[in-house]
């Protein structure tokens, strides 16, 4: 996968190489596959799509997906996270994404949290969805959040100009627990993921563990179930990962009080980044391609983590 990092402020992903290793749409709930369809049909035009739900659900793989099924039609996969970066960052991004729009036909644009642009920003981001249009830009725009844009809207906190650019397609994506028949293919997936990832050769959950998932509520969505997978990785033992070493719960029956989700996320996440960095000598580069990420990405989880050698 070939990144191209604008600043700190914005990833383009372009070309083939960047479609042909997109993590698929995984499941077997009929929301999922009702999804997986109206990605396909929304990918072939330049219909924006605003995707709806909670934390964790899953709405970047979808956005990115929207791409990798629009095949050649869309060259660029262009992302802005508007809770991550600061409003200098943001302005640099439109200004950049101007740059690009004249060089490059065919983009595909991600904006995620999309409720936390300020008016001046919605102003920007407006100027430049007419600014493609009257150039006739192949311009894909796919934005996220978690709640609905209709009282922002109502309460005039959100451009109605913008909204209505924005809302062609809306797509509300159902939490993990409303859909629990995905947990175990998810699970199973993020499984064979790590295995290649890490060298381990773990060759199934244990009848327990896959119960426990299957009845936990996951307030974290997928994103919660995946760090329980890579916790069993660094507690559990080779073939089988158990309901122990998934730790599951162990916040709420523990710590419950005393910590937040984010806070036990990231309590995970160090130990994981550090645990991989240790086995890697410290080695930034190799650290992040068996984490599947960045360099840059595993350079800012020091840091926000202060993990230390």
């Amino acid at each position: 996968m070939r990144f191209i990092l604008q600043g700190t402020s914005g990833r383009k992903v372009k070309g083939p190489s960047a479609n042909s290793i997109v993590t698929p749409l995984i499941g077997v709930s009929s929301h999922i596959k009702e999804i997986e369809l109206l990605s396909k049909t929304v990918s072939q035009n330049n219909a924006s799509v605003l995707l709806v739900g909670e934390r964790g659900t899953g709405k970047r793989l979808i956005a990115r997906n929207i791409h990798y099924f629009a095949a050649g039609n869309f060259s660029t996969f262009f992302e802005i996270n508007c809770k991550s970066f600061s409003e200098d960052e943001i302005k640099r991004v439109f200004h950049e994404l101007k740059h690009f729009i004249g060089f490059d036909k065919r983009i595909s644009l991600f904006v995620s949290s999309i409720n936390e642009l300020s008016k001046e920003l919605q102003q920007a981001f407006l100027d430049t969805i007419k600014s493609a249009k009257s150039s006739n830009i192949n311009l894909k725009i796919i934005c996220s959040l978690e709640n609905n844009l209709d009282e922002l809207v109502n309460t005039g906190n959100f451009s109605s100009d913008l909204y209505y650019q924005l809302n062609a397609v809306v797509i509300n994506v159902l939490p993990l627990r409303q859909r629990k028949e995905d947990i175990i293919p998810i699970a199973n997936y993020y499984l064979n993921s790590f295995n290649q990832k890490s060298g381990y050769a773990f060759t199934d959950f244990t009848e327990s563990a896959k119960e426990e998932m299957e009845n936990y509520f996951w307030t974290g969505n997928a994103d919660e179930l995946i760090n329980s997978i890579q916790r069993g990785f660094i507690v559990g033992k080779v073939p089988l990962i158990n309901s122990e070493d998934l730790g599951i719960g162990i916040a709420a029956a523990s710590d419950t009080e005393t910590k937040t989700l984010k806070e036990a996320l990231d309590a995970f996440k160090k130990d994981y980044v550090t645990k991989v960095l240790q086995e890697n000598g410290w080695n930034q580069t190799k650290t992040a391609k068996i984490l599947g990420i960045q360099r840059t990405y595993v350079i800012r989880l020091i840091n926000e983590l202060q993990i230390r050698k």
